[in-house]
C-alpha cells in the first residue's frame, strides 16, 4: 500500500502542476534556454547511466531477468537523451534539428517501451549470466543503432512544424503543434510509462524493493511530461517549460532512489561485517574456553565441577547468543533457547509464544537470558520434568514460566540463587517486574512483565 500512496503523491503533484499551468492564466514555469536543454538531456543521461550501474549490480548479485531488463531500458533512456538530444545541441549541423527531434522521439517510445516491459518482466533467474548480459547489450545497441539509421535516412525531409521560437507565453491555453505523428508519439509515451509506474508498484510490493518506488514514482511524473509535451512542445524549442522540469524531477527521483539503495547495500555489508566477526568468536569461544570447561566439568568433584558447569553454561550462552541472526524474531529465538537447554537439563516443554512481538535489543536478550536460566533451575536444581512457557504481548511483554519441580522456600535461595538474583536485577534494569512463587513440592514459577 505505501508504494501506491508514494507514487499517488508525485503523481497528484505532477496533475496539479499541469492543471495550473494549462488553465491558469499568467502561471508560467517557462524559460528561453537552449543550454538548460542541454543540461537537462546531459543530467537525464548521466544519472541513468549511474542507476543504470547500480541495477546491473543487483543482476550480477541476484542473476535475475528483470533486473537486467531494467538495467537496458535504462541504457536506452540515457543513450537516447545523450545521441538524440545533448550532442546534436552541442555539434549544430545541417538537419541536426530534424534528427535530434524524431530520434528523441523513437528514443523515448524505445525507451518508455522497455521500461515497461522491465516493470512486469519474470524474475526468473537466468541460467548464463555472461550470457544474458551480451544478449542484452546487444539488443540495446541494435535497437539504437536502428532507430538512428532509421531516422538519418526519412527524418531529414520531414518537418516537426514545432519552431524554435515558439514561446509559452503568448497563450494561456494548450498549443497542439507539430505533426501528427509527433502528438500520437506523445499519447504512446504517457500510456507506457503509466503502464511501468503500475508494473513497477506491483513489484515493489511483491518483492518488498524499495527501489521500485523510486521507480514507479519517476515512471508517473514521465508519464505526465510526456502529456506535457502533447499539450506543448517544449523539448523541441528554445523554451523550457512544466514537461521539461516533470522530467527533471524523473531524474531526481531516480537519483533518490540510486542514493538509498547504495546506502542499504553498504548497511548490509556493515552487517554481513557484523555477523562474520560473532561467529568468529562464537568459534573460539566453542573450540577454546568451552571445551576447556568441559574437560573440567568432567574431571572435576563437588564446588569445582558446579563452578565449572555455571561457566560453561555461560560460554555457551554466549556462543548461542553470537549464532543467532541479528533479526531473528523473539519468538523464534526463545523457543530455540527454550530447546537448546531442555534438551540439556533433560526436561519436557510445553510453549504458548505470540508472533510479532516488538522489543528493544536489551529486552530481547534479557528475555532470552531469563528463559535459559529458568529452564536450567528446574532441571538440574528443582528436578522438574515439565516446563511450561508463556509469552505475550499486548499491553507490554509478558514471560511466564512454570515447572513442576520440587519448589523451594523462596526466602532461601541458596541453591541456584545467583541465577534467580540476576533474572530480577535484568528485569528490574528495564523498569520490568519481576514475580516470583514457589512452594516445596509445588514447582515454581516465574512471571516476567516489561512495559
Amino acid at each position: 500500500m505505501r508504494f501506491r500512496l508514494f507514487t499517488l503523491c508525485f503523481a497528484g503533484a505532477a496533475a496539479g502542476l499541469t492543471a495550473a499551468a494549462s488553465l491558469i492564466p499568467g502561471f508560467t514555469l517557462a524559460y528561453s534556454s537552449p543550454q538548460l536543454h542541454i543540461a537537462l538531456e546531459t543530467a537525464t543521461a548521466l544519472i541513468s547511466f549511474l542507476v543504470a550501474f547500480l541495477v546491473y549490480g543487483r543482476f550480477r548479485e541476484r542473476k535475475r531477468f528483470d533486473d537486467l531488463m531494467l538495467a537496458c531500458a535504462l541504457v536506452i533512456i540515457a543513450s537516447t537523451s545523450l545521441v538524440f538530444s545533448a550532442l546534436p545541441h552541442t555539434v549544430p549541423a545541417e538537419g541536426s534539428r530534424n534528427f535530434s527531434v524524431w530520434g528523441s522521439v523513437g528514443g523515448a517510445v524505445l525507451g518508455a517501451f522497455t521500461l515497461a516491459l522491465a516493470a512486469f518482466a519474470p524474475s526468473r533467474r537466468v541460467a548464463s549470466q555472461r550470457r544474458a548480459t551480451v544478449l542484452g547489450a546487444l539488443l540495446c545497441a541494435g535497437a539504437l543503432i536502428a532507430t538512428g539509421s532509421i531516422v538519418a535516412l526519412f527524418a531529414n525531409g520531414v518537418d516537426p512544424d514545432i519552431p524554435l521560437s515558439l514561446s509559452p507565453e503568448t497563450s494561456h491555453r494548450p498549443i497542439l503543434l507539430g505533426q501528427h505523428f509527433l502528438l500520437g508519439t506523445q499519447v504512446v509515451g504517457v500510456l507506457l510509462f503509466a503502464v511501468a509506474a503500475l508494473g513497477f508498484i506491483q513489484r515493489g510490493e511483491r518483492d518488498n524493493d524499495e527501489l521500485m518506488r523510486w521507480f514507479a514514482a519517476g515512471a508517473a511524473l514521465s508519464a505526465f511530461a510526456r502529456f506535457n509535451y502533447f499539450l506543448f512542445p517544449s523539448l523541441y524549442s528554445d523554451w523550457v517549460f512544466t514537461g521539461d522540469f516533470l522530467r527533471l524531477g524523473f531524474c531526481l527521483l531516480l537519483l533518490a532512489g540510486a542514493a538509498r539503495e547504495i546506502g542499504s547495500y553498504w548497511r548490509r555489508l556493515a552487517s554481513l561485517a557484523v555477523l562474520e566477526e560473532r561467529r568468529r568468536i562464537a568459534r573460539e569461544l566453542h573450540d577454546g574456553v568451552a571445551q576447556e570447561l568441559a574437560y573440567i566439568v568432567a574431571e572435576s568433584n563437588g564446588s569445582l565441577a558446579a563452578a565449572a558447569e555455571r561457566a560453561l553454561d555461560e560460554s555457551r550462552r554466549a556462543i548461542a547468543a553470537l549464532t543467532r541472526p541479528v533479526d531473528e524474531p523473539l519468538e523464534v529465538a526463545l523457543v530455540q533457547a527454550a530447546e537448546e537447554v531442555a534438551g540439556r537439563v533433560g526436561v519436557q516443554l510445553r510453549i504458548e509464544v505470540c508472533k510479532g512481538a516488538q522489543v528493544s535489543p536489551d529486552e530481547r536478550e534479557a528475555l532470552i537470558r531469563i528463559v535459559r536460566e529458568a529452564i536450567t533451575n528446574a532441571g538440574r536444581h528443582g528436578g522438574a520434568e515439565n516446563v511450561s512457557l508463556e509469552l505475550s504481548n499486548g499491553n507490554g511483554t509478558l514471560l511466564r514460566i512454570a515447572d513442576d519441580g520440587t519448589g523451594f522456600d523462596p526466602g532461601h535461595t541458596r541453591v541456584g540463587g545467583f541465577g534467580l538474583v540476576s533474572m530480577r536485577e535484568r528485569t528490574e534494569a528495564l523498569g520490568g517486574r519481576f514475580k516470583l512463587s514457589s512452594e516445596a513440592g509445588e514447582g515454581t514459577r516465574i512471571e516476567v512483565r516489561l512495559p
